[in-house]
């Protein structure tokens, strides 16, 4: 039998990889799931590698090879914090913020697919449940 932390890491990688292939099989800007997740972060105000490897359990390196591809693709620009030598912010560039805004778009017609798959009552449900926290801390 499947344990409840297991599904729960399913749902949302088929959920992920849902939204990583609409988007890929519609661009030519091709974004991985990973990439995704630091773009978002950004657009959320988590602008320097320290608040996004909190928000992103990743490593420094991980942050670092995002960030770069990132930059490469355009979609971020980053620029040294003053009175540091090392520390940076990122910020979205017009394109950036334009690809997050259809990628919101994308993410409402997969909600809208969950809904229809499970049901409206249930979606609200699941909703509800999502937002309490899973564990008392």
């Amino acid at each position: 039998m499947i344990d409840f932390i297991e599904l729960l890491y399913r749902q949302h990688k088929q959920l992920r990889q849902k939204a990583e292939n609409m988007w890929n099989e519609n661009n030519d800007l091709h974004i991985t799931s990973s990439e995704w997740f630091v773009l978002k972060n950004i657009y959320e105000g988590h602008e320097t590698v320290p608040e996004l490897v909190k928000q992103l359990d990743i490593s420094k390196q991980g942050v670092h090879k995002f960030v770069t591809s990132l930059k490469e693709k355009e979609l971020i620009t980053t620029e040294l914090i003053k009175g540091s030598k090392v520390q940076k912010r990122a910020h979205l560039t017009a394109k950036g913020i334009v690809i997050v805004n259809e990628s919101k778009k994308m993410e409402f017609k997969i909600e809208k697919m969950v809904r229809n798959t499970i049901g409206d009552k249930e979606y609200e449900l699941l909703l509800e449940m999502l937002k309490k926290p899973l564990l008392k801390v």
